[in-house]
């Protein structure tokens, strides 16, 4: 079975090295984000970004102290590839490859721990591979690799250590639960639902693990156990959050900034680039309670697509219902189901508008591996529950080529998406085609001058300079940050926040813009350089 471990990642990796050729590099805002900020610990400047991307925490001008909203640990593991690779892309994308080939073997030994058919193991190894939607990032600089690793190692090392009374094991869980967190900002969600998952796995088990000396637990005497859980978790979690907390508190004067707790009080997304605006219960509250449960309701309907088209690919979706059924007394399936629970609640209801504009999608990949091995035991079932009442069934047979079909239509669906979102019209490598030719532009013209732009950190990928991003507001309040962060010209593309739609439609109808050049001239796509008059 070993050999099956080491086959599978050989396999996984090369198709994660032919997935990552083409991509060449950032295809949007957060992987470029990564890289750049991993470029910057490469030159030994330590966590400071050259960009202001949202104004949640009032930033100061650029540069100023980076992974105040996002975590750093994907910038770590980019900064790390460099370090051994040189500074580049390939060097930086190299970790992410080898660590996303990972999640199939990870996938293995999730469902044969269920199980111990290694036919179950194959077949989580490869959907692991050929994932759907994930398939085209997992080689990117973002964090959902990482957070798939350690997310999912997290609830594995929780319930061994739980069921055999391993705590070296347990706070080992609590150190994956401390690297999720800084791989995303929802990862304590990890702690939680191994704390609750425990708590609920104890009071329903007459006898305990496998140590006399907590053989017998019962309601009455629960919290005892329950606080040793916790503190063991909590003490594997500081281990690797602690550094952090001290830098966030030198840098901004507590453990974590305030300013990614402003997205609860989000009343659209583009509330995320908003400027000069109090963000609070009050503003919150002051919409009405209709636009409110519109926002939930629209998060809940997004949120519903994510866990079924892209956790589940669709034609997995009733395999793991009937597989989550099946194991709902395991208390790995109890572990992976209450984190899962957690974490659609706090992205619906919550932090709804950045949970259904991809918070979902990044956090749900830690509970592929469980979603995996439910979906190919509820097959397992499902045959054995038909053959049962349809004499001339073989069920083995059946078993074969149904698992087969699954990875069929898992690779077909994962070389759909991959060519739509990576190989057509090279549409990865084209993200911000404009860009290289602005930021040459300005740097021709002025050196020093810092831009409003709507992708920040893909302009300094792309060689620009100092940037502030353009913000979700009317001219004129655009123009009062532009002052504020001494900006020289403010840039505008069709992707534009609505609000300065009359701006891009007439660049010179303001007088205190100055229209100095345009990019992609005679297109759908032209972007237009003002140079703002003080």
């Amino acid at each position: 079975m070993k050999s099956d471990y080491f086959l599978l990642f050989a396999i996984a990796l090369l198709i994660r090295l032919l997935a990552a050729w083409p991509q060449q590099q950032p295809n949007y805002m957060d992987a470029a984000y990564y890289y750049v900020n991993a470029v910057n610990l490469v030159e030994g400047r330590g966590f400071v970004e050259d960009f202001v991307w949202n104004y949640l925490d009032n930033p100061e001008p650029p540069p100023h102290p980076s992974h105040l909203y996002w975590m750093p640990l994907t910038s770590i593991l980019a900064w790390l590839g460099m370090v051994v690779g040189g500074a580049s892309y390939r060097a930086a994308q190299a970790g992410f490859i080898v660590l996303s080939a990972l999640l199939a073997p990870i996938s293995y030994w999730t469902v044969y721990a269920l199980s111990a058919k290694r036919r179950h193991g194959w077949l989580a190894g490869l959907l692991a591979i050929f994932s759907g939607f994930y398939f085209p990032f997992w080689t990117a600089i973002d964090n959902f690799t990482p957070f798939a690793i350690v997310g999912s190692l997290a609830l594995l090392f929780a319930w061994r250590g739980i069921v055999n009374g391993k705590w070296l094991l347990v706070i080992g869980a609590g150190v994956f639960v401390g690297l999720a967190h800084l791989a995303r900002a929802d990862g304590p969600l990890l702690l939680i639902a191994i704390v609750l998952g425990y708590i609920y796995y104890a009071s329903r088990t007459a006898g305990y693990a496998k140590q006399p000396s907590v053989a017998r637990i019962t309601p009455s005497n629960l919290w005892l156990p329950a606080l040793r859980i916790t503190f063991y978790l909590a003490l594997g979690y500081l281990i690797v959050m602690t550094p952090w907390f001290i830098r966030n508190w030198q840098t901004v004067g507590t453990p974590l900034p305030a300013g990614g707790s402003q997205a609860i009080w989000f009343t659209t997304y583009d509330d995320l680039f908003s400027y000069g605006r109090k963000l609070s219960p009050q503003t919150f509250l002051a919409q009405g309670i209709g636009p409110i449960l519109r926002g939930r309701w629209w998060a809940l309907t997004v949120n519903l697509q994510t866990v079924l088209a892209v956790w589940s690919m669709i034609f997995l979706a009733p395999l793991t219902i009937v597989g989550i059924w099946q194991l709902r007394r395991c208390l790995l399936i109890q572990l992976a189901g209450i984190y899962g629970a957690l974490l659609f609640a706090a992205l619906t209801l919550l932090f709804a508008f950045p949970g259904a504009r991809g918070g979902l999608f990044h956090s749900g990949a830690a509970l592929l591996p469980f979603i995996y091995a439910a979906a190919i035991m509820g097959l397992d079932r499902a045959i054995d529950w038909v053959a049962a009442r349809r004499r001339r069934w073989k069920a083995t047979t059946a078993k074969q080529v149904f698992g087969a079909g699954l990875i069929v239509m898992a690779t077909v669906l994962s070389s759909f998406i991959y060519y739509r979102r990576v190989i057509k019209n090279n549409a990865w490598n084209n993200a911000d085609l404009s860009y290289p030719a602005i930021a040459a532009w300005v740097a021709q013209k002025n050196s020093m001058a810092t831009v409003m732009i709507n992708n920040p950190p893909a302009y300094r990928y792309h060689g620009g300079g100092l940037s502030v991003v353009v913000p979700n507001e009317n001219i004129e309040t655009t123009l009062q940050a532009a002052h504020h962060y001494h900006v020289d010209y403010l840039i505008l593309g069709r992707n534009h926040p609505v609000p300065l739609t009359q701006i891009y439609n007439n660049p010179t109808a303001h007088p205190a813009l100055s229209l100095v050049q345009t990019f992609g001239r005679g297109t759908d796509s032209e972007i237009y350089v003002c140079e703002i008059i003080r």
